[in-house]
């Protein structure tokens, strides 16, 4: 088991909101100075450290062969972006604008701002997902974090990251690398679930995102908002925002929610009997943020 201090204000002083075992893996609290929640102490590595045992021809395999629907989803959440290409492209030309994606995953995010024109490089620990990305898009990846990846200071445009920040073991110091890199007048925009929702308040331990072990870092607007100032980006804008899904994820989230095996057998054959991956929704719970920060000029 790892402890650790509060990555926003550097306390030890917190609160256990949750004990091990009952939302997730790890102990859930929240800092009595900051009140920022996280996961400590942790009884795994973060993602962005243990995704990186997987080898590239494990990957490769799962993918190809159907054995999981990474790559189903993410092209399914691709149409949730709409709104936020329309904004960079009123800010920058995106012919000419160089564009990095942290945590591109297989590429399907990346690529759909690349057939817009835009200079696209991917950021991705996990090998066999970048090669994916070049095989089927293209896509200029390179395979580690963006604290490694060794891209020159004030030398990007937009930097986006969608679902990765919480997952990792310091989001302060990836702030602050996008930071970095960024040009004066560049744009970082992530996105994340939050915590101040009234269905937060409802769920509590039950709540989807929490349950996940991946996800070490639980962001409110406050939280996200205090971790952007104290890396010196301004906010921009805030979206309350929903996502795409088949209908099976949705029975297997509820499914998740209910902590109930026999539900989950239930959703889950029910799902298959009427081919519900097949069928879409957009849900918009308010239970996720898209945040566009901005470096400023001075």
């Amino acid at each position: 088991m790892k402890y650790v201090k509060c990555n926003l204000c550097g306390s030890d002083n917190y609160t256990i909101l949750f004990e091990k075992e009952v939302a997730q893996v790890n102990q859930i609290v929240r800092c009595n100075v900051c009140n920022l929640m996280y996961a400590n102490p942790r009884e795994k590595d973060a993602d962005v450290v243990s995704i990186e045992k997987y080898t590239p021809e494990f990957v490769l395999s799962q993918i190809d062969n159907r054995k999981t629907q990474r790559a189903d989803k993410e092209a399914l959440k691709v149409r949730d972006y709409e709104t936020t290409k329309l904004f960079l492209n009123q800010n920058f030309n995106s012919q000419k604008a160089k564009l990095v994606e942290i945590g591109s995953g297989l590429g399907y995010l990346a690529n759909f701002f690349q057939q817009d024109g835009w200079d696209v490089v991917g950021v991705e620990p996990n090998t066999g997902m970048c090669k994916y990305a070049e095989r089927e898009f293209g896509l200029k990846v390179i395979s580690t974090t963006i604290e490694k990846s060794g891209i020159a200071a004030n030398s990007v445009d937009v930097v986006l990251t969608i679902h990765t920040i919480e997952h990792v073991p310091d989001p302060c110091g990836t702030f602050q690398e996008v930071y970095r890199i960024l040009k004066p007048g560049g744009i970082f925009v992530l996105e994340t679930p939050r915590y101040d929702t009234l269905m937060f308040k409802i769920m509590q331990e039950r709540e989807r995102s929490l349950r996940c072990d991946g996800h070490i870092y639980f962001f409110t607007h406050k939280t996200l908002t205090q971790m952007a100032q104290k890396t010196h980006f301004e906010v921009l804008k805030i979206d309350d925002v929903g996502r795409s899904m088949t209908v099976d994820r949705l029975f297997y989230n509820l499914g998740v929610v209910s902590k109930s095996s026999k539900i989950q057998k239930s959703l889950n054959s029910i799902a298959q009997k009427f081919h519900l991956n097949q069928m879409w929704i957009y849900l918009n719970l308010q239970d996720m943020q898209r945040v566009y920060l901005t470096k400023p000029n001075s």
